[in-house]
């Protein structure tokens, strides 16, 4: 007999169970697309790993118990999975997430598990050299979901199909930030547990909270920290001191003295994300490609959809750290989505 798995870390979604009967039947209701697995695999949705009660229950926290609200989120996003997958693990795509490649200069990684039993996943800004000539924007992009696909919507056991985030290695482009962020926040509701953004000298601490605040909402918000001392960094995520990768350890003057950033290159991260604020890059204008299924039922979603975001409230992004966030504000491609189903 298999060992039952030890479960540390308790959802607050769970709440939401006695809701679930009247989900399903206002999704079916709105004559929803199949389920479009990351490898192009087209699903019932019933029978995928988001139509489950632990998916369905975090649309439902995501959109705070209202039946009508998760239903048009989890349509929408059954759409989003349609103009997005497949997503294959060749070219640039592998290079980035190949696993021979030592950790320190992947972009995306876990380095441990937390005391609670969750991963925690690095995602390294590279400081500044996240995007490069080689690889784009939206490379870096499609990495990440394909990482996220394969490592934490697909996986077999409760606890890993949740993370901690450590952001590390400075500021993210703002275009990939943005985007990733309205992606994560509409699509993979609830799967944030904690994140923090480390090393953060002392003094722009309180300067990177503010900009959080202006784009993160109150919930969010709670779930982030933003640390200096590597003490402070492994209470938040519940790490072990010798779990953290070598080359993170020794503290803030340390990795500057290791990794020696370019200040230059970080202003104009920081600058760009001002000047370019709202703004995509000319291929993330061209991304997700448009639904061209015509023969899809949609303009029952259509009518729902607009309808209910009517009435959601303002919810926030997140740039700094690209976290698996909820926000009760249709995103802008959410909206993009349903201008483009009207079209069809």
């Amino acid at each position: 007999m298999e060992a039952k798995e030890q479960v540390c870390w308790e959802p607050a979604w769970k709440k939401h169970h006695g809701l679930l009967a009247a989900l399903r039947i206002r999704i079916n209701a709105m004559s929803p697309l199949p389920f479009r697995l990351h490898n192009g695999q087209d699903i019932e949705w019933t029978k995928s790993p988001n139509g489950s009660d632990e998916g369905l229950l975090r649309f439902l926290q995501a959109r705070n118990g209202n039946v009508e609200h998760a239903a048009t989120m989890f349509v929408q996003h059954l759409v989003w999975r349609r103009r997005v997958f497949p997503i294959h693990k060749q070219g640039r795509i592998a290079e980035l997430l190949d696993e021979s490649v030592p950790q320190k200069q992947r972009r995306f990684a876990r380095i441990g598990t937390s005391s609670d039993g969750l991963p925690i996943i690095k995602q390294d800004m590279m400081w500044g050299h996240f995007v490069t000539g080689h690889f784009s924007t939206l490379d870096c992009i499609k990495a990440y979901l394909l990482y996220l696909e394969e490592t934490m919507v697909m996986a077999s056991a409760f606890l890993e199909r949740q993370v901690v985030i450590l952001s590390y290695g400075g500021f993210c482009p703002f275009d990939w930030g943005q985007t990733f962020a309205s992606m994560l926040q509409d699509n993979y509701p609830e799967r944030l547990v904690r994140a923090c953004i480390w090393p953060v000298p002392g003094f722009l601490c309180k300067t990177v909270r503010t900009f959080c605040m202006l784009f993160c909402s109150k919930e969010l918000n709670a779930k982030i920290a933003i640390e200096s001392e590597e003490a402070r960094l492994l209470k938040h995520i519940c790490l072990q001191a010798s779990q953290l990768p070598e080359y993170m350890q020794g503290g803030l003057s340390a990795i500057m003295e290791r990794d020696k950033p370019d200040p230059a290159l970080t202003r104009k991260l920081v600058m760009d994300a001002f000047r370019n604020r709202g703004r995509k890059c000319p291929e993330l204008q061209m991304w997700p490609p448009p639904l061209c299924d015509a023969a899809s039922p949609v303009q029952t979603v259509v009518a729902e959809a607009t309808e209910n975001v009517k009435s959601n409230t303002a919810g926030g992004s997140m740039m700094f750290c690209g976290c698996l966030a909820r926000s009760n504000e249709t995103s802008p491609l959410q909206r993009a989505d349903m201008a483009e189903l009207k079209s069809n």
